[in-house]
């Protein structure tokens, strides 16, 4: 599973993460100091590289932000989206990636979310 590779491969980068899992749909976070953000990049894109039989559509973020309650609470100063198909398992991995400040306190991090669905129905037809 693509979302415990890349924690495990980030092991010594994280400052916390997590992993849950729930009718075979995995999500998974991990969180950096705000210098990491370029290695973690490196390390999400040569597990993505390495993979075979595969689609990566890869995006850059220069600004957003996040609201939470109606409210904007954090400013993403930069990201960067992947959303991965990997043919041979049939599944898909959205991956995450955000330097983050905290309007409330401007302390900034990085953070790397990911959503793996192993059951997708993308390939519904092919599983029959």
């Amino acid at each position: 599973m693509l979302s415990q590779e890349l924690l495990s491969a980030l092991e010594g980068l994280a400052e916390r993460k997590t992993l849950r899992e729930y009718a075979h749909y995995y999500a998974a976070s991990a969180f950096f100091g705000k210098e990491k953000y370029d290695e973690v990049e490196r390390v999400i894109l040569s597990h993505l590289e390495a993979r075979d039989r595969c689609e990566l559509i890869s995006c850059s973020i220069s600004s957003g932000t996040i609201s939470d309650s109606g409210a904007v609470q954090f400013h993403i100063l930069k990201g960067r989206l992947f959303e991965f198909y990997d043919y041979a398992e049939m599944s898909a991995c959205f991956i995450r990636l955000y330097h983050i400040r905290d309007l409330s306190n401007n302390k900034e991090w990085v953070a790397m979310y990911i959503d793996e669905n192993p059951a997708t129905p993308w390939w519904a037809e092919e599983r029959l």
